[in-house]
């Protein structure tokens, strides 16, 4: 089968874990006898293409006022800012590019992922050439330019005016697709209720998670540790109260800080409350300083990739009962929900991870979902 996949980012480049679960798809597939094309954005001005680990890559600048997806978009004025967002709310010019790529490579079936940059207009594309289109929702952006939708610390109502506004047309081009995907039940079912894929078939599969392996430590005091985007969002400032009202263990956080105010403020408030920052580090390099994962998120966070990791490698995770996150504390051993939970359980031995626990998010059986999501639907009429 000839596969088309489209990210805003691929590897080697790196935003979040959508990035890595999109990657680990596309070689799987690879691995077992598909022919996977990858059409994704990079920063210059021209195509480049690449192979990388079987897989063709197809980089496409991006026709937009600015790149947003470096430290030096926040510099960008709010009028920009807008501006930007109003453009790839339908690029035309983007679905242009992207139907040359369609016609070059005449895929049997197209998945689409995080599509900021490109826009749902190279939706319409796909359809016009009567190609297969799943599309999996990694976050909110089809709801508002805010992807996390999240902001002035809360999480957004579905039913704000800006949400109405900005989802319009997403809602109405969302008829194109063909098979709906959410990377948990909870985000697939909060699209769907919010009169997205109306016409699609709708399910939901996981992202596929590796067992990391990492040197293991012992240590004498207890070690926590926060990984993820240092921000407000994923609870870092609660992250860093927490340590500062428990002030007899030890505290890492690995991850970036936002270029921005708050960027600023939260780590003055790390250091003021003696939380180690490691940078951006390897999961593995974290996970062997730590021994247990304090991420109180506050964002519905559609899967929570970090959580599985941690949960995989055996440590304790404690965090929110938030979006997708709440079915994985239903799946999984070691994840207590911190409002719901005693200080006790920090010091309390891991159960065990099982086989099936480390199967349910293999590469080849989440591969297997999708090649079923793949040949499940047939191609709407749109």
């Amino acid at each position: 089968m000839k596969i088309l996949i489209v990210n805003t980012i691929y590897s080697p480049f790196k935003v979040g874990g959508a990035e890595v679960s999109v990657q680990l798809l596309a070689e799987e597939l690879v691995k077992i006898g598909h022919s996977v094309r990858v059409v994704t954005l990079h920063d210059e001005k021209n195509r480049k293409s690449a192979t990388i680990n079987g897989v063709d890559v197809c980089y496409l600048p991006l026709k937009n006022l600015y790149w947003p997806f470096d430290s030096n978009a926040n510099r960008q004025s709010s009028l920009k800012k807008l501006l930007w967002h109003i453009i790839d709310n339908y690029n035309p010019v983007m679905a242009k590019l992207f139907a040359k790529e369609l016609d070059d490579f005449k895929p049997d079936v197209v998945h689409t992922n995080n599509v900021c940059g490109f826009s749902v207009a190279i939706w319409k594309e796909v359809s016009k050439r009567s190609i297969k289109l799943i599309h999996t929702s990694r976050d909110y952006y089809l709801l508002h330019p805010s992807s996390t939708l999240y902001a002035k610390n809360e999480n957004i109502n579905t039913n704000a005016l800006s949400v109405r506004i900005w989802s319009f047309l997403k809602r109405h081009a969302s008829k194109h697709v063909d098979v709906y995907v959410g990377i948990s039940d909870f985000i697939k079912t909060f699209h769907v209720d919010n009169a997205f894929f109306s016409k699609s078939q709708s399910r939901y599969i996981y992202n596929a998670v590796n067992k990391p392996i990492y040197e293991a430590n012992k240590f004498n005091a207890t070690h926590f540790g926060f990984i993820g985007r240092l921000t407000k969002d994923k609870g870092f400032d609660d992250y860093c109260a927490f340590a500062r009202k428990n002030p007899d263990a030890l505290y890492y956080a690995a991850g970036r800080f936002a270029n921005d105010h708050e960027g600023v403020e939260l780590k003055e408030l790390a250091e003021k409350s003696s939380v180690k920052l490691l940078g951006f580090v390897s999961v593995e390099s974290f996970l062997s300083q730590i021994d247990v994962a304090f991420l109180p998120v506050k964002w519905r966070e559609p899967f929570g990739r970090v959580i599985v990791e941690c949960v995989l490698a055996k440590k304790i995770v404690m965090t929110n009962a938030v979006g997708g996150i709440t079915e994985l504390g239903k799946l999984l051993p070691n994840v207590y929900f911190i409002e719901e939970t005693t200080e006790d359980v920090m010091t309390d031995i891991p159960n065990e991870i099982t086989d099936e626990h480390i199967a349910m998010f293999s590469q080849r059986r989440i591969t297997t979902e999708y090649l079923s999501a793949y040949l499940s639907s047939t191609v709407t009429d749109n």
